[in-house]
């Protein structure tokens, strides 16, 4: 359920997801800038909720979607036009100074481009191999009003994204074994159709381009920020038996680094605020679409499940230090018994009291259970039982990858 392009958009390496115990925003440490980017967040996410359970779907509908996408491309855009004048300034004929300045650009530049993003420790389902998975794409592509992505990937990870591969951006799912093993029928398929549903509300290139733009700027800032008052260099003379040089060294970088950066930072954070109610919009509606297709049953089933992510990674660790199968632990937790009215009641409540979501980029998960209630839906009982047995037979397929990701998933539960 993350979704790479979402505001503040993710730059990590796709295929990484979230685990369990990190699938909570460090609200608490310390950072001034991590605060105020959650700030940022939660407080959009408030101000569509109540537009969201009065209006549903259609309040998603702006067009900040297109003001945000003209902001990324100016920042873009901007980027461009200094590597052109760096180009210019490198042909141009200059002296010793000139050189090791237009040497510090290039270098500058080296360090702020974009790579692209590129997939390992996965495994490729092809639709020659996994006909039953691809079928199932293409069913809730359709039910979502979607195009199925380009490529899907299976990895040992406890999340499914939906991601930009290459320089040429090719839609890519990457789905999490351990996740999918746990859920039931109804929980898979509210799970595809909610990154399908990113695809449904245009956050494809659109994402791309806002994800860029907001990496760029956040490796700008990075880059200029200051080291942590308690930060130890290796550029000490020892020999000085001074306690307080590297203290004061340190300090006064600081202090220049934090004038340098300044700007860096502003415009940073300024970015995320323009883009966060975008984010946030997206999200909500990712959750709307996938229950007109999945109900909202299953999506309420899905959030709980997540919810509840850090317990079945503790019983899959359990199973892993007693060498037995964690999948087969797995297989346990989809046994569990419907969900109640006060289990839905407790898990809010849980969830507003904790600050509990997905990653800092989602809104609180009360709120997302508080906009998918308010307008409950069900569907037809013959597509539901048709969707249930393609997520059987794309199960069966997909359990086959198990002895192939097991030792991988038993080494990252002894690990943590």
């Amino acid at each position: 359920m993350t979704d790479h392009a979402s505001s503040p958009p993710a730059t990590a390496r796709p295929g990484t997801t979230l685990r369990p115990h990190e699938a909570r925003p460090q609200t608490s440490d310390g950072s001034w800038v991590a605060r105020r980017r959650q700030r940022v967040t939660d407080v959009a996410a408030r101000r569509l909720h109540d537009d969201l359970v009065a209006r549903g779907v259609t309040a998603t509908r702006s067009a900040r979607g297109t003001t945000v996408t003209v902001l990324a491309c100016l920042v873009l855009g901007v980027a461009a036009v200094a590597v052109g004048l760096l180009v210019w300034a490198t042909v141009a004929p200059k002296g010793l100074w000139g050189w090791l300045g237009v040497v510090a650009g290039w270098a500058f530049v080296g360090a702020l481009v974009p790579r692209p993003v590129r997939l390992s420790e996965t495994v490729r389902l092809e639709p020659a191999d996994f006909p039953a998975t691809h079928r199932l794409l293409a069913d809730l592509a359709d039910g979502v009003g979607a195009r199925a992505p380009v490529e899907v990937h299976l990895d040992a990870g406890w999340g499914v994204e939906l991601v930009a591969v290459g320089w040429a951006a090719r839609p890519t799912l990457v789905v999490g074994l351990p996740l999918w093993t746990c859920l039931t029928d109804d929980e898979r398929v509210a799970l595809l159709c909610h990154e399908l549903g990113h695809v449904r509300n245009g956050d494809g290139l659109r994402a791309v381009l806002v994800g860029q733009a907001h990496g760029l700027l956040d490796r700008l800032a990075t880059l200029l920020t200051p080291l942590p008052r308690d930060a130890v260099s290796d550029l000490v003379d020892d020999s000085l038996e001074v306690s307080r040089s590297q203290t004061t060294m340190n300090g006064l970088g600081r202090l220049v680094l934090t004038v340098v950066s300044a700007p860096a930072v502003v415009t940073l954070l300024a970015f995320e605020r323009a883009v966060s109610q975008e984010g946030q919009q997206r999200e909500y509606a990712a959750d709307l679409r996938a229950a007109e297709v999945a109900g909202t049953a299953a999506v309420v089933r899905l959030l709980l499940t997540t919810m509840g992510l850090a317990g079945v990674h503790t019983l899959a660790g359990a199973a892993a230090r007693r060498r037995e199968d964690p999948f087969t632990a797995l297989d346990t937790v989809r046994a569990r018994p419907d969900l109640t009215a006060r289990d839905i009641a407790l898990a809010r409540s849980r969830a507003r009291e904790h600050d509990l979501r997905w990653d800092a980029a989602h809104p609180r998960d009360d709120l997302r259970l508080g906009v998918l209630e308010a307008h409950p839906t069900t569907p037809e009982p013959e597509a539901l039982a048709d969707r249930r047995a393609l997520a059987r037979a794309a199960d069966a397929e997909l359990a086959g990858q198990r002895p192939a990701l097991t030792r991988r998933l038993r080494d990252e539960l002894l690990d943590t």
